[in-house]
């Protein structure tokens, strides 16, 4: 959109450009006709897709008579709204003192945080007694008076940009909302309500007493895991003398779950009001940086094999504990001022089996009132698990099969393969004459399922059939026959040039899109555990390619390319069975529903995974992550089946059953 400033929009003069964001830019103006300063907020048309511009128009004029009949003193007030030249634009009042966002990045002291929140809290209180959910609340959208007043703006905005089904007009299959602010639930997809409020609320009290956000990550996917899967730091980490009624606050407001929050913004702000008079009626502790320096506002993180540790407890209105239902193990950022101490560190590191990667070291979950910071070098240090085996080699040689001889099995339906003229092992491949894939063969056995590097993985014996398993992601050609023979769906990602070559793998598919195109190529879905033992062998390894960190020339991640790749780019990655791109390129579907519990109490031969569940699963990590846990073969992710993504694929697997 072309700089508005100096024309005039209606009876308003543009004066001055006050901010912009992914979604809309601000200005100042001067309302003529009641000789007034404004705000405008014009949406950007480029925002949504073109064939929605008249619903999003339509909704559009419908918040904005919602918004301008609510009147609080800490609710930004709307005076008008339109269109200019086919974007919509809202009139706000004007607040000149800045934005709460400026005042981030240096811990706030206890009462000045609460004084400034309550009043947000209770503005939000009023909004949702009137049905109105605000969906983006940050530091960006508290505004302050001259006087230093906070005022709450942007109401509704992500709601406008949302369809009715609750995806997004922007095609990034993730809710409208600021992904370091945004709930799990949010991050998910689902419906959200007031809790979702208090959790964005609850980041804000956490940056403003921390003097950082809980979830930092490189790209905003990364936030993402983070906010659904990891453990919430302490803020007491990260400041000494913060108080515990301070933390309780948090963690309640924090939850994983919305029903384990505080049940309404009334209660938050009541929750506030008493840590205020507990402020009042004693001198709190200034909290106290003990890190030196500005803090990152961005992280690469790297992975430590230690033994997770719990986050503070949670306690429900009874006073019962509450775990995070989501347990994986989060490792943050550690500036390199503390170099004495390195020597410590790596004494430390070593004896809990740490794995140290790229330019972060590992923090602890558990409350504390210091972090001990020191630098640790790129890649120097591995310490190998120690249930760890030795990596065997794959044998050179593949069994011999005659091209002429052609065998169709009931299990594999349709699909026509090369039949070897003795029973297959290791290195054994096949072709399926259905889409072309090479499958490759996974023998009957035993192995160790999950990490103890993830509390909800822990290691356990499971017992599989032999099988045979795609050596890569489906690519787009192959599901581009599969779409022409009508029995799937096209891509959301089948038209944009950094995903549709004819040998990446094939994105932007849901999870029942998988499952169809493997039905259709006479295979399914892998289980979990197909897809563990297919990626990890039975040697205990922590990558397909062993124990060895990950680097670019083993997979593709942390964008390092920006986008997928062709599949079987990194032979030097492939697992033990020769199965490639097991690590990077994309997250792939597997067959189970998600549930953190099932493998701890799994039948152990041919575990196929819960028999429901809302989520599934899914494993690998892809291009955008710059987590290595994601590429731990043990790691679970989990989505909701209904979402597309460019960062999701999948690959199949068929018995070897005769």
């Amino acid at each position: 959109m072309a700089d508005l400033i100096g024309q005039d929009i209606g009876r308003y003069h543009i004066v001055e450009h006050l901010g912009e964001g992914g979604m809309a830019t601000v200005y100042q103006a001067f309302d003529t006709r009641l000789e007034r300063d404004v705000a405008i907020k014009v949406i950007r048309k480029d925002a949504f897709p073109a064939n929605m511009h008249a619903h999003v128009f339509k909704r559009f004029e419908r918040e904005a008579k919602a918004l301008a009949r609510l009147s609080h003193p800490n609710i930004v007030k709307i005076h008008d709204y339109g269109d200019y030249e086919g974007s919509p634009f809202l009139v706000m009042e004007y607040i000149p003192g800045g934005t709460l966002k400026s005042r981030m990045g240096t811990p706030f002291n206890t009462g000045e945080a609460v004084r400034l929140l309550l009043p947000i809290a209770q503005a939000l209180e009023y909004a949702h007694e009137h049905d109105i959910i605000h969906r983006d609340v940050k530091p960006a959208n508290i505004l302050l008076s001259e006087k230093g007043q906070p005022v709450l703006s942007d109401f509704g905005i992500a709601k406008i940009l949302e369809s009715d089904e609750g995806n997004t007009l922007t095609g990034t299959g993730v809710g409208i909302g600021t992904p370091e602010y945004m709930a799990p639930e949010q991050c998910l997809g689902e419906e959200v309500d007031s809790r979702t409020d208090i959790y964005a609320l609850g980041i804000v009290f956490y940056e403003m007493v921390a003097g950082r956000k809980p979830y930092l990550a490189n790209t905003p996917m990364a936030v993402i895991h983070k906010q659904i899967s990891d453990p919430l730091p302490s803020p007491g980490s990260f400041v000494t003398g913060l108080p515990k009624g301070v933390e309780r606050v948090i963690f309640k407001a924090l939850a994983k779950r919305p029903q384990d929050r505080y049940a309404s913004m009334g209660e938050f702000a009541a929750a506030l009001e008493k840590l205020l008079s507990e402020v009042n009626t004693r001198q709190a502790p200034q909290p106290v940086l003990t890190r030196a320096g500005k803090v990152p506002q961005s992280v690469s993180e790297s992975p430590a094999a230690a033994s997770p540790q719990k986050s503070p407890d949670v306690t429900t209105d009874t006073g019962q504990p509450v775990s995070p239902p989501f347990k994986a193990v989060k490792r943050s950022s550690i500036p390199a001022w503390a170099t004495i101490l390195v020597g410590c560190i790596l004494v430390f590191l070593m004896v809990g089996g740490v794995l140290l990667s790229q330019k972060a070291a590992s923090q602890s979950y558990a409350p504390s009132p210091t972090i001990i910071n020191a630098a640790i070098p790129l890649f120097t240090q591995t310490t190998v698990p120690t249930s760890a085996i030795t990596a065997v080699a794959l044998p050179t040689a593949t069994v011999a099969a005659p091209a002429a001889v052609k065998v169709v099995t009931p299990t594999m339906a349709t699909v026509i393969v090369d039949t070897p003229t003795k029973a297959p092992g290791i290195g054994s491949s096949r072709i399926s004459d259905k889409d072309g894939m090479k499958l490759m063969y996974v023998p009957a056995g035993k192995f160790q399922m999950g990490s103890k590097d993830f509390s909800e993985a822990q290691p356990h014996t499971v017992n599989l059939d032999a099988f045979w398993i795609d050596q890569t992601d489906v690519t787009n050609a192959m599901y581009a026959k599969c779409v022409s023979a009508g029995s799937c769906k096209s891509s959301t990602s089948s038209s944009d040039s950094k995903f549709n070559g004819n040998q990446q793998p094939v994105v932007g598919v849901d999870w029942s899109q998988a499952d169809a195109y493997c039905k259709w190529a006479g295979r399914s879905l892998p289980t979990e555990a197909q897809w563990e033992k297919a990626a990890r062998g039975t040697d205990g390894r922590t990558y397909p390619w062993g124990n060895q960190l990950p680097d670019k020339s083993l997979l593709n991640y942390n964008s390092n390319l920006g986008k997928t790749t062709d599949v079987g780019s990194y032979p030097s990655g492939a697992s033990p069975y020769g199965a490639l791109d097991m690590a990077g390129n994309v997250w792939q579907w597997v067959a189970d529903w998600y549930d953190p519990n099932y493998y701890q109490n799994s039948p152990q031969n041919n575990p196929t995974g819960p028999s429901s569940g809302k989520y599934r699963s899914l494993h690998g990590g892809s291009w955008d992550d710059n987590n290595v846990y994601y590429s731990f073969s043990a790691y679970r992710y989990f989505y909701n089946p209904s979402y597309l993504s460019d960062y999701f694929g999948f690959r199949c697997a068929v018995s070897a059953a005769p």
